[in-house]
């Protein structure tokens, strides 16, 4: 397997585009689509809500701030079935509530973008909250999924892929951390084959 860097960028979101060759379409195809929806990432899942006369439901505040990208280490929560962090959000109209607004518990944890609109408070209206992030996978939903890739097939054993993160790691990480994922699989896959046929022959040999 090699790969080549050809070109990559940060703006809008950090981007790369790379040329795989080496292997089949079966593992180009994989690595498209462990990237979109089985790298963990942490996104809000759960807000306590304790004031929000604005123009959104409760519900919809919540979906909001969901699919705000978070900005973490993946070091810092991987493995970590627990692992959750908190962030308030208060303010009092008339004003814009955005992602930069989010004061998290853990200053090296925050939305990878500042400028993501909340909501728009009128005079009088306020929101005060509570919301926690913690770790998954896109596969769960959507608000999980940390990139976007494809991939275009020039020969038979040859791609070109272009991954672009969503702000939640760097891509490199989001690219290595993927392959990691398959690699794991792999191994699973093989313990599993292993342990299958060794018990077809102990069957095999209590058979009379």
């Amino acid at each position: 397997m090699k790969i080549e860097v050809i070109e990559k960028g940060k703006k809008p979101v950090e981007w790369i585009k790379f040329r795989l060759s080496g292997v089949p379409v079966s593992f180009a195809n994989a690595l498209r689509r462990v990237i979109i929806s089985e790298v963990p990432v942490l996104a809000i899942e759960d807000v306590d809500i304790l004031k929000n006369n604005s123009v959104l439901y409760d519900e919809m505040l919540a979906l909001r701030l969901g699919l705000i990208p978070i900005k973490a280490k993946p070091e810092v929560y991987l493995g970590k079935k627990d692992f959750r962090v908190a962030f308030v959000l208060k303010g009092e109209g008339p004003k814009t509530l955005y992602s930069r607004d989010l004061q998290p518990s853990d200053p090296e944890i925050v939305p990878a973008f500042p400028d993501i609109p909340i909501v728009k408070l009128a005079p009088g209206q306020e929101v005060e909250l509570e919301a926690w992030a913690v770790p998954g996978i896109g596969k769960e939903h959507a608000k999980w999924q940390p990139g976007h890739a494809f991939y275009k097939q020039l020969s038979e054993n040859e791609f070109e892929f272009y991954v672009e993160s969503f702000g939640n790691m760097p891509v490199k990480d989001l690219i290595r951390i993927a392959a990691g994922v398959i690699r794991e699989k792999a191994e699973e896959f093989e313990k599993w084959v292993k342990t299958q046929g060794k018990k077809a022959k102990e069957k095999a040999s209590t058979k009379p």
